[in-house]
C-alpha cells in the first residue's frame, strides 16, 4: 500500500501545496464554487470532510488518519477539484482514501 510522505517533498524538490491551494481558489472563484480549507475542514459546495480526534469523516466513510495523511487527503482532494471542478466523489474519492493509507471503518 502506498503513503505519501510529506518528507518527500523534501527530498524530490519543490513543495507545491502552496500551488494547488491557489490554483483551487482560482478554480473555485471561475466557476462560482464554495471552497473552505481549514486545518480539520475542508468544503467544496457541497462536499465536506473533516477530522474529528484523528478519524476522518467525509460522504459517510470513517477512516483513523493522522496528520500528514490528512494533509495529503487535502493535497489530493484539492487537486482533484483543479482537474476535473467536481470534488471527489465515489470511486475518485475511494482512490483518494486509499492513496492516503487511510482504510474505512467497517
Amino acid at each position: 500500500m502506498s503513503v505519501i510522505d510529506p518528507r518527500d517533498k523534501h527530498r524530490f524538490g519543490e513543495d507545491a501545496t502552496s500551488l494547488i491551494y491557489s490554483h483551487a481558489s482560482a478554480t473555485a472563484k471561475k466557476h462560482g464554487v464554495e471552497l473552505v480549507v481549514e486545518s480539520d475542514y475542508l468544503r467544496i459546495n457541497g462536499f465536506e470532510a473533516r477530522r474529528r480526534d484523528g478519524v476522518i469523516e467525509v460522504d459517510g466513510i470513517t477512516a483513523e488518519i493522522d496528520d500528514e495523511q490528512w494533509e495529503a487527503f487535502i493535497t489530493l482532494a484539492l487537486n482533484h477539484f483543479v482537474n476535473t471542478q467536481q470534488p471527489p466523489r465515489g470511486e475518485a474519492l475511494r482512490q483518494i482514501l486509499f492513496a492516503i493509507g487511510a482504510t474505512p471503518r467497517e
